[in-house]
């Protein structure tokens, strides 16, 4: 009987949701010992609570927290929004909280008049702590009057026709601190306009790293009437901010197109020595950096995202290597196959301080590879390929095309030739196994509790595969093994207890989908760009 295995991706999402009481829109938590009135179109001056949106409000008057009242909401992903050209949605002189607990932080604050004098949040004294969500209106927050106080950790303000946050008669100050994003941006295009102004009365301290204060054109990220009221220790800008940044610190100018300048620490960073492809039969780009003049190198790590996804990878130090007098570092990102022409973009920091941030891909090197004809280059070939199908197979878009590269034909598109009945594996009574691919192909062994128990120990090559219970009615438990692109057509042995098992390659996997001619074309096309893959990785000599 023909065996059948599935191909596994995974992805675990945890979403948590509060809901209590709905008031127009606002659900209101609150203790048993505390009552409140149903907010209405006529009244809006909130009391003292927590609001949470339940659903998008359109307000028709502004709300209102008066002096003394401290009130938190929630946006929760909604947007509450107002439309008047010589007002504001949120007026504050008490204290607002304002958090955005969606998982995407789409909650937003807007004022959608076309007027260039509407404010999204406007402050007559008060405290506004900030926490996510966006704040958007020609205007985002508009300090008029009074002791304002201002602190920002996390969310987007922007300002869609005047400055982002604006300090006109007010005292007080502007804290921005943390470490998640926060984004302060002026779209307007007029001239003097500001990311960012405070006026001589008013105190500005940024020290988030990761803050972006941007304004249009040439107008300034930053004005602050007093310099030495104004004090930036980080974050990044689209125009200079030298003449606020505190001493011992330094707006170096850097190539990113959006903001140019960055404040760091006068501290001798590690250098970036170079990028390339990780050719140690897994897939990822390798960092180096320059570590010869660092007193604590194992102090660093190097932190990656890979563009739409909210994936965040810490990765330490995978080893050193010694060249001319000089020490580098290296760290290796890994992607799965559906991101191989996905940008990564990482910065090395000690917790305190942080490089630059560099941007590269596993198709920015194939294709330079392919392009030069490295020695590589038939692997990164295959390499694309296989993502080009990895990526049709999981999401119905191919984004690795290599149409128009010189002297590339598809072998995937030709006829099937290759005999692969030798990859066969072993039947083993009450075992199933399967592919499952990330950023390197493993083979998983799913186990019934007839043929496993708790007290096997299972190996491969001498490694301890650790054993992972399930709770289903058709096995009891998995073992699983990375398996590098130079091993692909390497049939492994799984030992139990000190004694053959059960065996597997990946192409048993591959022998298995193809010859059982499914009309799962994607898959079965998946299935002959990796055996494709492998050949070139046979083929290839020069692995790290």
């Amino acid at each position: 009987m023909l065996r059948r295995f599935v191909c596994i991706l995974t992805a675990i999402a945890m979403i948590f949701c509060l809901s209590l009481g709905n008031f127009a829109g606002l659900t209101v938590f609150a203790d048993d010992e505390e009552t409140y009135s149903e907010i209405t179109s006529s009244s809006y001056v909130l009391t003292a609570g927590t609001y949470k949106l339940t659903s998008d409000v359109t307000l028709s008057k502004y709300l209102q927290i008066e002096s003394g009242v401290e009130v938190t909401l929630d946006l929760n992903g909604h947007k509450l929004s107002r439309s008047d050209s010589y007002s504001y949605t949120v007026y504050i002189s008490g204290t607002l909280n304002l958090i955005d607990s969606s998982a995407d932080g789409s909650g937003s604050i807007v004022d959608t008049s076309t007027s260039s004098t509407a404010n999204a949040i406007r402050m007559n004294g008060g405290t506004l702590n900030m926490q996510g969500g966006t704040v958007s209106s020609a205007y985002g927050i508009y300090a008029y009057s009074g002791e304002c106080i201002i602190s920002i950790t996390g969310g987007t303000v922007e300002g869609t026709k005047n400055s982002a946050i604006f300090y006109k008669n007010a005292s007080g100050s502007l804290t921005i601190s943390g470490t998640d994003r926060v984004e302060i941006v002026s779209k307007g295009t007029s001239n003097s306009l500001y990311g960012i102004y405070c006026n001589s009365s008013t105190t500005l301290s940024i020290t988030n790293s990761n803050a972006y204060v941007g304004a249009y054109s040439s107008n300034l990220a930053v004005k602050a009437s007093s310099s030495s009221k104004a004090t930036i220790i980080a974050g990044h800008y689209s125009t200079t901010v030298t003449n606020y940044v505190h001493e011992g610190y330094t707006c170096n100018e850097t190539d990113d197109a959006d903001y140019p300048y960055v404040v760091t620490a006068d501290v001798e960073l590690p250098a970036l020595y170079g990028e390339t492809l990780t050719l140690d039969g897994s897939v990822g780009v390798t960092y180096y950096f320059n570590m010869t003049d660092q007193t604590d190198p194992d102090a660093y790590a190097l932190v990656a995202s890979i563009d739409g996804t909210d994936e965040t990878q810490t990765v330490s130090a995978s080893g050193s290597m010694a060249v001319d007098d000089a020490v580098y570092y290296r760290y290796t990102v890994y992607v799965n196959p559906t991101q191989f022409s996905s940008t990564i973009s990482a910065y090395l920091t000690d917790g305190t301080n942080s490089t630059a941030t560099y941007d590269y891909s596993v198709a920015t090197y194939c294709k330079k590879a392919i392009e030069r004809d490295w020695d590589e280059s038939d692997l990164c070939k295959a390499l694309l390929n296989y993502g080009d199908y990895a990526t049709a197979y999981y999401s119905g878009i191919s984004t690795c095309s290599l149409d128009g590269v010189d002297g590339w034909i598809d072998p995937v598109a030709g006829e099937w030739t290759a005999d692969l009945s030798k990859y066969s594996g072993t039947e083993t009574e009450g075992t199933a196994k399967a592919l499952l691919l990330g950023d390197s192909v493993v083979i998983r062994a799913y186990m019934t509790s007839d043929v496993a128990s708790e007290s096997d120990v299972f190996t491969v090559g001498g490694t301890v595969l650790e054993k992972q219970a399930l709770e289903n009615e058709s096995y009891a438990y998995y073992v699983e093994f990375k398996v590098s692109a130079k091993n692909m057509s390497k049939t492994f042995t799984v030992m139990k207890n000190g004694e053959e098992f059960t065996s597997y390659s990946v192409l048993s996997y591959v022998n298995n989908v193809i010859s059982a001619d499914s009309s799962d074309t994607a898959l079965s096309n998946l299935c002959k760009a990796i055996y494709y893959y492998s050949v070139a990785a046979d083929d290839y000599t020069g692995w790290q």
